[in-house]
């Protein structure tokens, strides 16, 4: 009975254990987007000329894609998002890697828009932007 009891807090470590570098992997797009706002700010803000907040597993992104070069907040902002998007860690790296796009994620639920949808169809390219060596 003894070796029974510690073999399911084993597996119960290993399935938590890959949430934190999961989170972590959110952030680096966002440097990187940070990054890309910093070389073609003008250009992203040309394209989708909004503020969309990201919300993903309870922290705030809210990106400013409206004004001069654009700009990260982390933690929410000042401004008001023309969109929200609400989704988990995993599918938003997913999203920004170009191994989902924002619509299929959406149809399967795994995405939630609020406020103006024409403008989430606009964040291809802006998630495009945020990807290692990424030219626009």
């Amino acid at each position: 009975a003894g070796s029974c009891c510690r073999h399911p807090h084993r597996i119960a470590s290993h399935r938590a254990a890959p949430r934190r570098p999961a989170m972590s992997a959110s952030k680096e797009v966002f440097k990187l987007l940070e990054q890309a706002l910093e070389k073609d700010g003008e250009k992203l803000v040309s394209l989708f000329k909004g503020v969309v907040l990201f919300k993903i597993d309870g922290e705030e992104f809210l990106v400013d894609l409206k004004h001069g070069k654009g700009k990260l907040f982390i933690g929410g902002g000042d401004l008001k998002p023309d969109v929200t998007l609400t989704t988990t860690d995993d599918v938003f790296v997913k999203m920004a890697s170009g191994k989902i796009n924002p619509q299929m994620a959406f149809i399967q639920g795994k995405l939630k828009i609020s406020g103006n949808i024409a403008l989430s169809m606009k964040l291809t390219p802006v998630l495009k932007a945020a990807q290692p060596g990424a030219k626009l």
